[in-house]
């Protein structure tokens, strides 16, 4: 009885403090943890070291990490994962060159697209102002066309009433040409003004030409300073998980959730809408859903 005993025992031993390799989830149990819940086969972990510099409070990412929770219960009637303050696994977010960089494309990003906004709403205004001085350099020659039409069968009148009398018809005609004379007149203001319109617009469309260029400069800059390149948001590494990328929440929490699978013991697919595919970026970001592949890794668990 007493040697069964020390099997037992040298077996419990065995088991606390030299899990299996290919057990990845007692890695991450304290021994208190596997005495107080020796049948729970669920992956705990906790918040660790959080640089300050991503802005983010302790409250929001432990919600979040609750929220990567919530992904992976879809697919399982039991608990695979558990938030525990003891936790000796932990999720680190590490602030290095790479957020930095990213953070400042972001930034320029968002500049260029404002700039690109400012362009076409001015590209847009340009071709509404090129409509209006078209349309108005028409009607101007219509009516330089039908003012000298008019002047000319006035002209024929007024001389022929010239010859035969010099009374109220020739009055009449007089006052009729002086308002030709007045409408000519406004007609050469009229043109003056649009030439002076065309000539700002003009003006505007160079500068606007220059702007479009110094975009497309400043977007050549931006995609020499960060070329286009894909890499990991974060690691696990069978300790621990570190997480050193994102760009919004909902990408942190499904960042959080695709390295938690990994922690599983789960290894990457080949779907790309799926959460264990390597890359994050062609997924449903919001009301985020495991994919058939993600279930059938969780099957094969």
């Amino acid at each position: 009885m007493r040697a069964l005993f020390f099997a037992l025992g040298a077996l419990l031993f065995i088991w606390l403090f030299f899990p299996s390799q290919h057990d990845n989830k007692r890695d991450h149990r304290t021994v208190t943890d596997k005495i107080l819940h020796p049948f729970d086969s669920s992956v705990r972990f906790r918040l660790g070291d959080v640089d300050p510099r991503f802005g983010m409070s302790q409250a929001e990412l432990i919600q979040l990490c609750k929220d990567a929770i919530g992904i992976w219960q879809q697919g399982s009637e039991k608990p695979l994962l558990v938030y525990d303050p003891n936790a000796k696994l932990t999720i680190n977010l590490i602030y290095d060159q790479r957020q930095a960089d990213h953070k400042a494309y972001k930034t320029s990003q968002q500049l260029l697209q404002t700039a690109q906004n400012v362009n076409q709403w001015v590209s847009e205004n340009l071709d509404n102002r090129y409509n209006y001085l078209e349309q108005r350099h028409q009607q101007l020659q219509a009516q330089r066309y039908q003012l000298s039409k008019d002047a000319e069968q006035l002209n024929q009148q007024r001389m022929s009433w010239m010859r035969i009398e010099n009374g109220p018809n020739q009055q009449r005609i007089e006052q009729q040409y002086q308002q030709l004379k007045a409408q000519a007149q406004q007609l050469d203001h009229d043109i003056a003004e649009l030439k002076d319109q065309n000539n700002q617009y003009n003006q505007q469309v160079e500068q606007h030409n220059q702007n479009i260029n110094s975009y497309n400069i400043n977007v050549n800059h931006l995609n020499q300073r960060f070329p286009a390149r894909e890499f990991h948001k974060g690691i696990y590494n069978g300790k621990r998980i570190e997480i050193y990328q994102f760009d919004t929440m909902d990408d942190l929490r499904l960042t959080i959730a695709h390295e938690l699978g990994h922690a599983l013991g789960l290894e990457h697919n080949h779907d790309p809408q799926a959460l264990m595919y390597p890359l994050l970026k062609d997924q449903q970001m919001q009301n985020f859903r495991l994919s058939a592949a993600d279930l059938a890794l969780l099957q094969t668990r």
